[in-house]
């Protein structure tokens, strides 16, 4: 009965939602149509409403599948279901990771569509691609955490408000301390340093940690959020 309830969750979730995924991989699409136009200001307005897509989408689907469930008052009928609190944050953090990953992997997928497929940006451009993508998919793992750990809609706030403001602060940090990323950009052929590959292996193991320690807090608790 419990594992069906925790299923009957996620699956409420992404119905509620799939509006919100539709347009996070419109506006995607939309930013890497205007990339191919080709030209420094079609790259800028493409690549940065592309990242755009993302973050709008990390923060988005956490607040609102999450934080809002409280300020919609539907707590008390969560709570009147035949499922404990564990398996409620379990499905919730389930259910906010999968509908994230959707639109994220979309949106990964076609952007080394347009370099591989149709040559958009040299091949060169891929192992800053993928480090980039990472960083809302940090942050988005970090606004979750908070608010469903927080067990209120300011926790889930002040830290969408900390992460949405240092992304550019991320940006700097890679071209002023790892320049061998944009260097290698015009590169026939996508260059795996050791650069790349250590900041890729710390963006995983930041993902893999974050939403473990989200998991552990949420399990200890004894009641819902």
């Amino acid at each position: 009965m419990g594992s069906d309830v925790t299923l009957r969750l996620i699956m409420k979730d992404w119905r509620l939602h799939s509006p919100v995924i539709a347009l996070c991989v419109m506006g995607g699409v939309i930013a890497l149509a205007i990339l191919r136009i080709g030209g420094q200001t079609a790259f800028v307005l493409g690549a940065g409403f592309f990242f755009i897509s993302m973050i709008f989408c990390a923060t988005a689907l956490p607040m609102s599948n999450i934080a809002n469930e409280r300020k919609k008052q539907t707590l008390a009928f969560m709570m009147s279901l035949p499922v404990s609190s564990a398996r409620y944050g379990a499905a919730k953090l389930v259910s906010t990771v999968g509908m994230f990953l959707i639109p994220w992997v979309t949106l990964v997928a076609a952007a080394l569509w347009m370099i591989l497929g149709r040559h958009a940006l040299p091949n060169g451009t891929i192992p800053s691609t993928l480090i980039l993508a990472n960083l809302p998919f940090i942050g988005f793992c970090l606004i979750t955490g908070a608010a469903l750990v927080g067990e209120s809609e300011a926790w889930g706030t002040a830290v969408t408000a900390i992460v949405n403001s240092t992304y550019w602060f991320g940006w700097y940090l890679l071209a002023t301390y790892c320049p061998t990323l944009t260097h290698n950009w015009t590169s026939p052929v996508a260059v795996w340093n050791p650069a790349a590959l250590k900041i890729l292996g710390a963006q995983f193991a930041s993902i893999v940690v974050i939403l473990g320690a989200t998991m552990f807090l949420q399990s200890r608790k004894r009641d819902f959020i």
